[in-house]
């Protein structure tokens, strides 16, 4: 991929991974040896505009960074809320480090971030960079992060085609990774979950479960399960809080494995 880096810097900062002072740091700074004199002028063009957009629209803590430091000390609450032991003590404390970072990182305000995305997006050189992606450095380009707010616009049949890639691959991390990136956009995640049965895995099928459980069709799922080993992984689990299930769907699951026990 030659312009992955600066694909993925652009990406960061569409996804507000970092802010526009560490976008412009990083454009600088990345390595521009492979690239053309003319690609170099167009990344330099950018890093030019860039810069005037921010001097236009300076820094302020608005409504948006305002309600997502508030969601993060919510979910922080719940965490924190959520009873220890030795199973899940580890789990918990690393997801409460996570957010703790999240909250105490710094943000653009959206009115500075959407005129610079805007620029972003409508760049010509940035969309001849991403339209250049194989279907596979896309799938390692959306799924380098466990949740964009602002992934690539997909339709079903691409999806389908890189869930595909991922299931050939055996790119498990990746396969629920890209559910994640897409929850709620109406995709078929059925594959996935059908990959995992298939291969015996409790942590991806629970992850998955725990990432995307809202899109998910659980008692199709607890229905697919045959292998007493698998719903024996996922029943542990749920008991130790990787995922949720609602107690319906646990009785279910439990029973699953006693219907299986008396065959």
């Amino acid at each position: 991929m030659k312009n992955k880096d600066f694909l993925n810097i652009c990406y960061k900062f569409l996804n507000r991974f970092i802010v526009c002072d560490k976008l412009i740091e990083q454009l600088n700074n990345m390595d521009k040896k492979s690239l053309s004199k003319k690609e170099v002028n167009s990344i330099d063009k950018i890093i030019d505009n860039i810069k005037e957009i921010s001097s236009n629209h300076p820094n302020i803590e608005d409504e948006y960074v305002i309600k997502r430091k508030q969601k993060i000390e919510q979910l922080m609450e719940r965490i924190k809320n959520i009873p220890k032991d030795e199973n899940n003590e580890e789990f918990l404390s690393k997801e409460l480090r996570n957010l703790e970072n999240e909250y105490n990182k710094e943000i653009d305000s959206r009115e500075r971030w959407i005129e610079i995305a805007q620029y972003i997006t409508d760049n010509e050189y940035f969309n001849n960079c991403y339209d250049n992606l194989s279907k596979k450095e896309l799938l390692e380009f959306i799924t380098q992060y466990i949740k964009a707010s602002y992934p690539p616009k997909l339709t079903n049949e691409e999806f389908e085609e890189l869930v595909k890639i991922g299931i050939e691959d055996d790119k498990r991390e990746a396969l629920w990774r890209l559910a994640f990136n897409y929850e709620d956009s109406g995709k078929d995640f059925n594959p996935i979950v059908d990959y995992y049965i298939e291969k015996n895995d409790g942590y991806y099928l629970a992850e998955l479960i725990c990432a995307v459980s809202s899109n998910l069709d659980i008692d199709s799922i607890i229905e697919k399960l045959n292998d007493k080993d698998l719903i024996e992984d996922l029943i542990k689990r749920k008991e130790n809080g990787q995922y949720e299930l609602k107690d319906e769907e646990f009785k279910k699951l439990k029973a699953k494995l006693n219907n299986d026990e008396r065959k």
